[in-house]
């Protein structure tokens, strides 16, 4: 069998793993902000890495899959530079930023970032909802 028969199976379980992962990372995000321990706890954290691994797996496999080149289609450049932002501002949100302002506005703008994320990769264009706006 080709990676190609796979297709469906891999970018099933791409769209649910980033659905996953964000929707941990927004939990994760809000608990932090009211002051909860569990979302930093060791259990929490290695949930997040297994599924941030396996998400970032089914990407590559769709890479493969599509043979596309990242840095020569601007919708998955704009996602890749998306996904930078997404992880320092989440580490910002949920560490790193010295006060709970900081922690909220880093958190705000990573949760922007995973919006626009979803939003390029669902129009194939790097400016994603932007464009349909009128931008």
């Amino acid at each position: 069998m080709a990676l190609a028969d796979f297709y469906p199976v891999i970018k099933a379980s791409h769209v649910g793993l980033a659905m996953l992962s964000g929707g941990l990372f927004a939990g994760r995000g809000l608990g932090v902000l009211l002051g909860a321990q569990m979302p930093m706890s060791l259990a929490v954290r290695r949930l997040s890495q297994v599924i941030d691994t396996a998400l970032l797996t089914a990407a590559v496999f769709l890479l493969a899959t599509l043979q596309l080149n990242p840095f020569a289609t601007p919708w998955l450049l704009a996602k890749l530079a998306l996904l930078i932002a997404y992880i320092m501002l989440g580490m910002l949100a949920l560490r790193r930023a010295p006060t709970q302002a900081g922690k909220a506005l880093a958190f705000a703008a990573a949760l922007a970032c995973f919006v626009m994320m979803v939003a390029v990769a669902r129009t194939h264009d790097p400016l994603g909802f932007l464009r349909v706006v009128g931008w």
